[in-house]
This record gives structure tokens, C-alpha cells and sequence, in this order.
């Protein structure tokens, strides 16, 4: 039987807390805090700008991925482009994601091997899906078999279709890192 302590408890909570949070903040269509200018400013930091302030005819899509996040996220790590590293949260200990909110749940050992999508595309570095990364805080239930069959060539993944949402596109773009940072995925020359 695994035992927990209160912080550990805490912990699963405020992840539980944060999730809900997340899901409601993008199910109810609220715009993020882009629109105001902030009220400091760093000497010399100019205002903020989003597309209604320029003019700029953006898609909804490109509107989403320049939202900045929830200022609860302030205190996450983040990667070179901006948005947060979720992995490096774990390994810094920032946070400790659990695989279930039962105390008493054995959590499960993360999986280190990758998954190579071949890109029928030249010069289009193949995917590389690394399963370390994703089960250090997700559960194989999460994935298998409702979004992805655990049988090579079972999946027509495709770019289409991740942006419509489906396969990959269940989390990026809307809690794991937008699908405009390409080569984080397309990592494998050929």
C-alpha cells in the first residue's frame, strides 16, 4: 500500500484544482487578460498588443496560440518560446502530478521509449513521440485505446486532423505546447 502525507495530498489537489480550472477557462470561450494593457509596466516595456489593436485579420487559431496563459502559470518553467515546460516543472519539482486523486492509488512507473511516425513529406523530419515525458503524469488509460490504438499503423495521424483536434490534438494547443512549435515533434531527420 503507498503512503501519502498531507503536502502530497495538497499537491494532488491543487493539480486537480488547476485542471478544472483550465478545462472551464477554455470551455467557456474567455478571452485571456491580452486585451488590457497591464497597469506596471517595465521602464521601457510598451503596452501589449493583440489583433484588435492592429487591425491584423488573424484566424481564430493564430489568436489562440498568441493568448498568453493564466497568470497561475507565472511560476512554471518555460521553454525557449515562451510556453510552459511541463516536464521541466516535474524534474524541477515544482510540481508532482499524480495519475489518480485516490491517496491510496499506486502511481505508475513513466515508460521510456518512443513511438516514430514516418512523414511521407522529404526534407520533413519524422515524429518522434516520446512516452517518458507524456506517462510521468498521465496514465496509459488516458490515451489508449480511445484516442490512439496500441497497434503500429493503427493511427492515420495527420497534421489535418491534429488540428481539428483529434489524436495529438486532444492536448496541444490547449494544455501542452501549441502545434506551431514544430520541430519539438517533427525531431527525427530521415
Amino acid at each position: 500500500m503507498l503512503r501519502t502525507n498531507q503536502g502530497e495530498r495538497v499537491g494532488a489537489f491543487f493539480i486537480a484544482l488547476l485542471l478544472v480550472a483550465l478545462f472551464f477557462y477554455m470551455q467557456s470561450g474567455i478571452e485571456a487578460q491580452t486585451t488590457e494593457t497591464p497597469t506596471t509596466l517595465a521602464p521601457g516595456q510598451p503596452p501589449s498588443e493583440t489583433p484588435a489593436d492592429t487591425g491584423s485579420p488573424l484566424d481564430q487559431t493564430q489568436v489562440q496560440e498568441e493568448e498568453e496563459h493564466p497568470r497561475a502559470f507565472d511560476y512554471l518553467p518555460k521553454t525557449k518560446m515562451g510556453y510552459v515546460d511541463w516536464v521541466a516543472a516535474i524534474k524541477q519539482g515544482v510540481i508532482h502530478p499524480r495519475d489518480s486523486l485516490d491517496p491510496n492509488a499506486v502511481t505508475m512507473k513513466a515508460l521510456d521509449f518512443n513511438i516514430i511516425f514516418k512523414v511521407p513529406v522529404s526534407g520533413l523530419p519524422d515524429v518522434v513521440y516520446p512516452h517518458y515525458p507524456h506517462t510521468l503524469w498521465l496514465d496509459c488509460r488516458n490515451c489508449h485505446p480511445s484516442i490512439f490504438l496500441m497497434r503500429a499503423g493503427a493511427n492515420p495521424v495527420t497534421m489535418a486532423k491534429i488540428l481539428k483536434g483529434e489524436y495529438c490534438g486532444r492536448c496541444h494547443g490547449i494544455v501542452a505546447f501549441p502545434i506551431s512549435d514544430c520541430f519539438r515533434c517533427h525531431s527525427r531527420p530521415k
